[in-house]
């Protein structure tokens, strides 16, 4: 089934099988939530949570009296993620003393100074106040989709996603791995595969445009306005694992650059990032994803990689779309730290300059300085800012982002900006 149609006036959709959490005792012998509890992890350890909602177990007898372990019950680890959160029986928990004394005044966000602007501007929550946060977590508080299978991998969902009615509270979505249908059951699934295009062409739509024959990496540019089915399913399956991110109902404004390994079974998604066709904000990437079973391979940074480099032919600079996630927000200052040492290690005997760098890696001004701050590797005397040069500093803050992750090679993108079709209306 595919999104395309199905319900885009809705944001969110019904949740049957969980009751709203709220200090009086809704289900009869559930456990009160207006205390802390301490919740077992799947590695084993116990930690502080919170009870965000309740359902009755698939063990319960319906002849037995209700009691508080006739539920499941959905925790939120306090000093954890929100893709943490799970359902857990009554043995995952223990109760405390420990009442949660819930905040929902808004309130107002200090006004940074010029030094601090630019790390306000990444922060996961930029743009949302207190009670839009309250809100949007109140709207997106549990996660109905529990697994996805996607051609040979299976894996945790991390969020909620607005998924069309009916493809909630599943233990398990399946995923057509070339054209992102989506089912719950597997018959449904196979027989779709015998006749969909895709599965026959064994790769994404759109046109290639970067072939790395010695990796086996293949990138597919994708029209939002062309393929909007396939472009919508993939917006609803990254939202399961992005959780401040928008999801887009209308994908006509953008492009989807879709990454593939290939082998003789076909050309198989590891991951994408999408962008705007035309921004007036000068954003290089709206949304950016590695499923999880690909992550840790360097695809992340390959993917940032090649938006700067697309941005470079465009002959523009630019920066990602804001909020950035928890991760993009890591991801994005690895890269800017690694791309900002290669290029003083490349011009340590000439003329270094925020301009140059700029020139130099499509990186932003403001995210450069941004990220020599994070990093102290500049400092202000009298005014005037010095640049950090010593090369064994350098090398260390290097080593501390992580691996460089896999090298863009400019020689095997085919790519061409993005022209308006001519008489097609801007709006």
């Amino acid at each position: 089934m595919s999104a395309k149609g199905k319900n885009k006036a809705k944001a969110f959709a019904t949740l049957p099988n969980a009751v709203p959490t709220s200090s009086t005792k809704i289900h009869e012998g559930a456990l009160d939530n207006s205390n802390y509890v301490l919740a077992q992890m799947k590695n084993g350890k116990w930690e502080k949570a919170k009870i965000i909602e309740c359902r009755l177990s698939k063990d319960y007898d319906p002849k037995q009296k209700k009691v508080d372990s006739s539920y499941e019950y959905y925790v939120h680890y306090e000093f954890y993620n929100r893709r943490m959160d799970e359902w857990v029986g009554r043995e995952r928990l223990q109760l405390t003393e420990d009442p949660i004394i819930e905040d929902t005044q808004p309130k107002k966000r200090p006004r940074p100074s010029d030094k601090r602007e630019v790390t306000a501007e990444n922060d996961e929550h930029e743009g949302m106040d207190q009670q839009s946060l309250i809100t949007h977590e109140m709207h997106t508080k549990f996660k109905t989709i529990e697994k996805i299978e996607f051609g040979q991998y299976r894996c945790d969902t991390w969020y909620y996603s607005p998924f069309p009615s009916g493809y909630h509270n599943i233990d398990c979505l399946l995923i057509c791995e070339f054209c992102l249908s989506f089912y719950i059951r597997k018959s449904e699934l196979q027989r779709h595969q015998l006749k969909c295009v895709l599965c026959k062409l064994g790769h994404p739509p759109g046109d290639e445009m970067y072939r790395d024959t010695e990796r086996r990496l293949s990138m597919f540019e994708i029209d939002g306005h062309k393929n909007p089915t396939y472009c919508e399913n993939l917006c609803y399956i990254a939202k399961l694992f992005l959780d401040h991110k928008n999801l887009y109902y209308d994908v006509e404004p953008f492009l989807f650059f879709v990454l593939t390994e290939y082998n003789e079974t076909g050309f198989h998604i590891v991951g994408y990032f999408s962008k705007e066709k035309e921004s007036s904000q000068g954003w290089n990437l709206s949304c950016i994803l590695t499923f999880p079973f690909h992550q840790r391979k360097g695809y992340g940074k390959f993917l940032i990689s090649m938006s700067y480099q697309l941005s470079l032919i465009e002959g523009k600079y630019g920066t990602p779309e804001r909020p950035l996630s928890d991760l993009g927000r890591e991801s994005y200052l690895s890269w800017w730290t690694q791309s900002i040492i290669d290029y003083l290690k490349k011009n340590k005997d000439g003329e270094i300059t925020i301009a140059g760098l700029t020139k130099e890696t499509g990186i932003k001004d403001t995210d450069a300085w941004w990220t020599l701050e994070q990093k102290h590797l500049i400092k202000y005397q009298q005014s005037q800012p010095l640049i950090c040069m010593d090369m064994a500093y350098l090398d260390l803050i290097y080593s501390k982002a992580g691996r460089p992750g896999l090298p863009v090679k400019k020689d095997c993108i085919h790519w061409v900006p993005y022209k308006r079709p001519k008489g097609q209306d801007k709006n």
